[in-house]
């Protein structure tokens, strides 16, 4: 029989973002975002276990049972985490790693090993892995390894919104794989009712949202004293025009940035603004 990990903190070690309707009311439903996990290992019953496991604690988890089909889950959904194993049939932990890496540069990755691999276990830490676990252990080691992992970093936690799915999509994938959180919302409304239940540290905000624009969200959690690192307002160049610009330069806090975004450019300046947390420069 598998031991089971309590499930007292599970909600703490996830973080889910409480779910809002359109009044801005927590929804019955419950969270709407998981924290995934991709397992991988060529041990089947490992799979099975730690993924009931991990369930149980909140996590949505994936599986793969080759360093191939791994790399194939993390190009298609961009997990937050994987776990996985050093010595598979075909391409090791290590390569597979390496690959992803290429994909996802922000990536985390947890070890794990049952074998004396002493220089693939050097040569995954030297890749960036966040730690390399040795096999059997125990559940609970791993569930705090794993939360530590995600705490850790300089990412953020970060609510995008826009009325384009197929932006929010494509960005939010970005996003993730770079080792942000993101929560996504479509309307003004439902953008505010997540900001005021979670903690964001950057707000990307369409400037005109459906049903209640950017700005006007702005000042609502300014007035209500929601603290965010900074509010990033996304525009065509039509839209923030010379007399836009200078409304919003009287607003503290905020950020323009013209649509379509340049990838590397709109990255730096996330990376940057989340590193002030880091550093402890939170205003």
């Amino acid at each position: 029989m598998r031991a089971r990990p309590s499930r007292s903190s599970s909600r703490e070690r996830c973080g889910q973002w409480r779910q809002v309707d359109s009044k801005g009311s927590e929804s019955k439903k419950g969270h709407a975002v998981k924290r995934t996990i991709l397992l991988v290992d060529d041990n089947e019953d490992f799979l099975d276990s730690t993924k009931d496991v991990l369930e149980e604690e909140g996590y949505a988890v994936q599986i793969a049972a080759s360093g191939e089909e791994a790399i194939r889950k993390v190009e298609e959904s961009s997990p937050d985490l994987v776990v996985m194993d050093i010595k598979m049939p075909g391409m090791n932990g290590v390569e597979s790693f390496t690959h992803m890496k290429r994909l996802r540069p922000g990536i985390r990755v947890i070890m794990c090993t049952a074998y004396i691999v002493d220089g693939l276990i050097r040569q995954a830490l030297e890749e960036g892995a966040y730690s390399v676990l040795n096999k059997p252990f125990e559940m609970e080691l791993l569930l705090n390894t794993i939360a530590h992992c995600l705490q850790e970093q300089n990412s953020g936690v970060i609510l995008l919104a826009d009325e384009d799915k197929f932006f929010c999509d494509k960005w939010a994938r970005i996003l993730r794989g770079c080792g942000h959180r993101v929560a996504v919302a479509h309307n003004g409304v439902e953008a505010l009712g997540l900001a005021r239940n979670n903690a964001f540290d950057v707000l990307i905000l369409q400037l005109n949202l459906p049903k209640l624009n950017a700005l006007e969200i702005h000042k609502r959690l300014q007035a209500e004293q929601h603290k965010v690192l900074a509010t990033v307002i996304l525009g065509s160049p039509h839209e923030l025009d010379a007399e836009v610009h200078q409304m919003l330069r009287q607003e503290h806090g905020l950020i323009t940035f013209s649509k379509p975004m340049e990838q590397a450019g709109f990255l730096d300046l996330l990376g940057s603004i989340c590193a002030a947390k880091s550093l402890g420069e939170v205003q």
